[in-house]
């Protein structure tokens, strides 16, 4: 039985179409102070096959001022019901499925007078969203946007919120003539208002999903690009004018991949990426137009120790698959939400290398290990508490890796042959599971239920016990799927490599049952039996090796998953010289994280430093900056008054990754930095250096003024504010009771406004250790009344 049968009986089906929403025209202004939206919606329609004689629209949160059908330039009021988010309109008489009529509703949207929601892929569902509205905060901008995934869009226009529905748009956005909008489609024309305000045109010619509807409002520098004619736009806080090509500007190149790739150029008219601040997620693919959260923001030097291509990718790939093509329901999520994964791994592996692709893989992969070994799910889900629930490392991280096998079994060039014929058959239109087996089937002649059932309808993945041995010229190879009773066996097409005398033999095996055992006629003893050389298989392997055959496997089985096994099990071989045979060679490996594990054995004292502590010296100019870390962590540890120099060499590094480590180890060392270069660092806005630059504070019993602190935390969102508000609420502790006064208010708008739940958590428990301080205790009382998070109210019942 799947976990999600017991958690909700509820058949979750793709809603029904009674009527079909055409076309939508929004005509919208905005009060700032009050977060309001006034809109006018003028949407056309048509029933499906059956005469209708009103429409229900989902509608939150609004007052509904007026609702009319027009008729040319006549317009005839319409009797309309508006309770629990819908509206009910009366057309006044039975249309069918040969007429088109248009209503519009004259209405206003105060997304934040309704009840939060969320997820945690997911963190708000107002829909949209006002940043400093009051511009009161100091070094935020002012800025409007919006989140329409899953059905909030519906918060600041009424629609038809669902993903089975596509229209064409287009939206009239009237703002501050110093602000730039960004909407999706093309901006036809702007027209200056009598007012002071503009009032910018934008059309959206081909149809799309309502959630995928977009609006973005802010003193934005725009930065032009450009693809096989198609425009392109970078929208960036203007202090990062300059390096938004360095942030985005693989994405030319990125669209020339895929478009070739899938056989199917960029299907829209633009391409537009904004950064926003205080983002509810960490992106969203609206058609033309995708958000990113603020951390995306960086300048070159940052961009050193992070690149953005992965979630860049991912946004991209959407544009396919997820706007072009639809799922029809969050049910199938996966077909979004995979597609846009694996993109991931598909960038990588063409731009970056095998090791780089896999690498992520595997980070990915464990990840779902995570989670589905607490809470197995099918990625196909009809069963589920909240449509949010579908935003799970299944739908992405699984959803990702079974198209990967997908490829891995049926080849390349049927793989992406079935892809384009799926896109083509269902441009423009929604999709279930299905359709996209019947397009593989379709190229490859195969039945291939056998394949999405299994890892598409049922949970679960498997789990190999895997032994071999060496006896009577014969290789004896035994295969066990372990994995629990509740989750069924599995199909596994798979090779196995065996290597006799430095020469490499692969056998194909499907393995069905619970217990397999094959035997391979051999003339000598193999110097490596491996499994799955291919790493394709979701699958949790358990297979023992010898030192010996782990180190062979290492040098001639060069892939990455095949080297970092090697190496991570070098802490439980039984002979010294091979461990340092295999550190040794680890450390000169062309890929960082196999550099970074054989490090590790060195910090974890597996092998003796002293050995390699020329080859650690050198490595402190290692082109990675994790590297440069770890080695420069291992080193003074050791030896600190050998290596101290090093560590104030360090803090002139051109990482800020380095640079706050190596921060944090002079703080561990209670030793001093020089003054000036403290000044420095505390005009620096990178998290690293600042959150090191705390600890060292710390370490230093010195509390930095108010302000310093007070500035810093205007300029973080999400995780980094989180962690920052942990650190500046301990540093409070030390302050002044006047300061202590000021960080209550501060604390208190945040536990009880910011749109990030982590965020307000950790505002609140700032709160709490400010408890002394007049008037906290009524305040965490009153915030913990008006909370409406589930999660949120769970933890405060615990503090």
């Amino acid at each position: 039985m799947e976990a999600q049968d017991e958690a909700s009986t509820e058949y979750r089906a793709s809603r029904t179409r009674y009527i079909d929403l055409i076309h939508t025209k929004l005509e919208v202004s905005f009060d700032w102070k009050k977060q309001h939206l006034h809109g006018v919606a003028t949407l056309d329609f048509t029933p499906y096959f059956f005469p209708q004689s009103d429409v229900v629209l989902d509608a939150k949160g609004m007052n509904i001022n007026s609702v009319s059908i027009l008729n040319g330039s006549t317009e005839s009021a319409l009797r309309f019901d508006y309770s629990e988010d819908q509206l009910t309109i009366d057309l006044g008489k039975e249309y069918t499925r040969e007429d088109t009529l248009s209503v519009k509703i004259d209405y206003l949207a105060k997304p934040n007078e309704r009840k939060p929601g969320g997820s945690d892929a997911i963190k708000s569902d107002k829909g949209l969203y006002f940043i400093n509205p009051l511009n009161e905060e100091k070094n935020k901008p002012q800025q409007i946007w919006t989140q329409g995934e899953t059905e909030s869009n519906s918060a600041w226009f009424p629609t038809i919120d669902s993903p089975n529905e596509k229209c064409t748009q287009e939206m009239y956005i009237t703002v501050e003539d110093k602000f730039k909008t960004l909407s999706n489609g093309v901006l036809v024309e702007s027209v200056k208002n009598n007012d002071n305000t503009r009032t910018d045109y934008w059309e959206m010619d081909l149809p799309h999903a309502p959630y995928l509807f977009m609006m973005a409002v802010g003193d934005f520098a725009a930065i032009e690009d450009e693809w096989q004619g198609v425009p392109l736009t970078y929208l960036v806080e203007k202090e990062y004018a300059p390096y938004a090509k360095d942030i985005f500007g693989n994405t030319p190149e990125m669209m020339t991949y895929f478009s070739e790739l899938l056989g199917i150029n960029f299907p829209w008219q633009k391409y537009a990426q904004v950064v926003v601040r205080d983002f509810v997620s960490g992106a969203m693919e609206n058609t033309t137009a995708s958000v990113f959260m603020e951390a995306v923001q960086s300048n070159r030097r940052e961009l050193l120790d992070r690149r953005w291509d992965d979630i860049i990718a991912h946004e991209l790939f959407h544009q396919w698959f997820g706007d072009l093509v639809t799922t029809e329901s969050w049910s199938n999520l996966t077909l979004n939400e995979g597609f846009a994964n694996y993109s991931e791994y598909l960038w990588n592996e063409y731009k970056y290398g095998q090791d780089e692709a896999d690498y992520n893989f595997s980070v990915s992969k464990e990840s779902y290990f995570d989670e589905a070994n607490d809470s197995p799910k099918s990625l196909i889900r009809y069963y589920y508490d909240s449509r949010e629930d579908m935003f799970d490392r299944h739908s992405y991280n699984k959803g990702g890796w079974v198209l990967h096998m997908l490829r891995n079994y049926v080849g390349d060039e049927a793989f992406f042959t079935a892809l384009n014929l799926y896109l083509n058959q269902n441009a423009f239109q929604t999709v279930e599971i299905n359709d996209l087996r019947l397009a593989f089937e379709m190229v490859t002649g195969e039945d291939l239920n056998w394949f999405f059932d299994q890892w598409f309808m049922l949970a679960g993945h498997p789990t190999l016990d895997i032994a071999h041995k060496y006896q009577n010229d014969t290789l004896y190879f035994d295969i066990t799927q372990s994995q629990n009773e509740e989750t069924h066996l599995f199909k596994l097409p798979v090779f196995v490599d065996v290597w006799m005398s430095g020469e490499k033999q692969r056998f194909p095996l499907i393995i069905e049952e619970e217990t397999e055992t094959y035997k391979f006629p051999m003339s000598e003893a193999p110097q490596l039996v491996l499994f799955d050389p291919e790493n394709q298989l979701l699958a949790q392997i358990n297979h023992d090796k010898s030192d010996k055959e782990l180190t062979f496997q290492y040098e001639y089985a060069p892939g990455y998953e095949a080297r970092k096994e090697a190496m991570m099990k070098v802490a439980g071989f039984k002979s010294g010289s091979l461990q340092h045979e295999l550190v040794e060679k680890g450390l000169r490996d062309s890929f960082f994280d196999i550099r970074l594990i054989a490090l590790g054995h060195i910090a974890s004292k597996v092998v003796k430093q002293k050995k390699y502590e020329a080859q650690l010296v050198a490595m402190l100019d290692d082109e990675n900056p994790y590297v440069r870390a770890e080695v420069l962590s291992i080193l003074t540890s050791a030896n600190p008054d050998k290596y101290s120099s090093r560590l104030y060499e360090a803090l002139n590094d051109s990482s800020y990754y380095v640079v706050g480590s190596a921060i944090q180890f002079i703080a561990d060392s209670k030793q001093k930095i020089a003054d000036d270069l403290i000044e420095g660092f505390k005009k620096e806005n990178n998290i690293n250096v600042i959150i090191s630059l705390v600890g060292y504070f710390s370490a230093q019993e010195e509390y930095p003024d108010y302000n310093w602190y007070a500035d810093k935390m205007s300029i973080f969102s999400g995780n980094e504010l989180f962690y920052f508000i942990q650190y500046f609420s301990e540093m409070l502790l030390k302050a002044p009771e006047e300061e202590r006064k000021m960080a209550v208010d501060t604390f208190g708008k945040l536990a009880s406004g910011h749109p990030n739940y982590i965020v307000r958590l950790s505002a609140y428990q700032g709160l709490m250790l400010l408890s002394d301080v007049k008037g906290v205790e009524q305040l965490l009382a009153q915030i913990k009344t008006t909370e409406t998070d589930e999660r949120l109210l769970e933890i405060y019942k615990d503090l």
